[in-house]
């Protein structure tokens, strides 16, 4: 590959920027002027990005009207209007991203639901290398059998078990993907490497032609990921993916 092709493809990557508040990658972010840094459009105003500048504006307030005297109670209350802290809220953010995970039950429709029920209830497949009570041996094997594009650096693979409800009769492939990719990304990956048909690009694809993907967790629950998250966050080594057609709207 040419060297104007290496800068083209990371080029691509590193398109856009990330919310400072959710993380999330934005292409058209927006600046707030009081805190000098970029957000989302779920959180480009003061109020939720919960902006510094906001504790000068309330406190100015408070003191203006004559609430804010010395005293522990008066410094509770105040303290009671101040944004939380950063870490608290990332912690209330993350609780909120992992309850609205949802569960397969929930987010299939009935044709995708049957298929799911068919699958399950038949002989379950097995993957191509089984797994042992020793992770780093499953690891290993994984490794030795896993497909991929040699193009990832070794140290940004990561090693999975990949399988399309659609194909009923397919074993579990092992392959790997780009720690760096965007879900979406791996989504298009997997299927091309599966041999499934995909029009996710395609805008007038009905919702329910559409390729979902999942991931099996604690081995009985399927959850949906985020297409907008990176591999990093949410794909381990070892882990099943399921790409599921059709969604309910």
């Amino acid at each position: 590959m040419s060297s104007t092709s290496v800068e083209k493809e990371t080029g691509m990557l590193d398109v856009g920027t990330h919310c400072e508040f959710c993380r999330q990658l934005d292409f058209l972010p927006f600046h707030c002027s009081f805190c000098n840094k970029d957000f989302c459009s779920s959180h480009r105003t003061k109020e939720s990005h919960y902006c510094p500048s906001l504790e000068t504006i309330k406190k100015d307030q408070l003191i203006e009207n004559g609430t804010v005297h010395s005293g522990n109670n008066n410094e509770k209350y105040f303290k009671s209007l101040l944004p939380e802290k950063a870490h608290e809220r990332i912690k209330q953010s993350k609780q909120q991203q992992q309850s609205s995970r949802i569960t397969i039950k929930s987010t299939l429709n009935e044709s995708s639901l049957n298929k799911l029920k068919k699958f399950f209830q038949s002989k379950r497949s097995k993957p191509i290398v089984k797994r042992s009570s020793n992770r780093v041996t499953d690891l290993v094997k994984l490794q030795k059998a896993a497909q991929g594009d040699s193009k990832i650096p070794v140290p940004n693979r990561v090693y999975i078990y990949a399988k399309s409800i659609d194909n009923n009769d397919s074993e579990f492939k092992p392959i790997y993907i780009n720690k760096i990719w965007p879900i979406g990304r791996s989504l298009d990956y997997i299927a091309k490497q599966l041999s499934v048909v995909n029009n996710n690009a395609n805008s007038n694809t009905d919702r329910n032609e559409k390729l979902f993907i999942y991931k099996l967790k604690d081995d009985q629950n399927l959850i949906q990921l985020n297409t907008g998250d990176r591999v990093s966050s949410t794909v381990s080594n070892l882990d099943y993916i399921y790409l599921i057609r059709g969604n309910e709207i």
